[in-house]
């Protein structure tokens, strides 16, 4: 049975991009409160400032959410990648070249450490 590992740097990218999306939620909740705050005391007309309220958004929020998800789709695609195997293969070939060992234990090494 071959365990899950997870590539360290996968992990890496799914934490900051779970950081990231918090700082998103709460920098869009704070903007929409100061959105709010501005029209309640009358410095913000709504109608006819829509670009204005939309760029505060966007500068505040968008930039953040689209950055988290860039790196979690990053973290996948590493994740996910089968030439990480292919690597890994080559590797312990060249290992067990060097040292000279038949191929019969060759292919041993191979199972057990694709297994790990």
């Amino acid at each position: 049975m071959r365990k899950n590992r997870f590539p360290v740097l996968s992990v890496v990218l799914y934490v900051i991009a779970v950081l990231l999306l918090a700082y998103s939620v709460w920098a869009a909740i704070y903007s929409s409160k100061i959105v709010s705050q501005a029209i309640d005391m009358g410095q913000l007309m709504f109608a006819g400032s829509e670009f204005e309220v939309l760029s505060f958004y966007m500068s505040n929020v968008a930039q953040y959410f689209l950055f988290a998800v860039v790196l979690f789709i990053l973290g996948y695609m590493l994740q996910t990648n089968p030439a990480q195997e292919v690597f890994v293969e080559e590797i312990l070939l060249e290992d067990t070249e060097e040292e000279e060992v038949p191929a019969e234990l060759t292919e041993d090494v191979l199972e057990d450490a694709l297994e790990d």
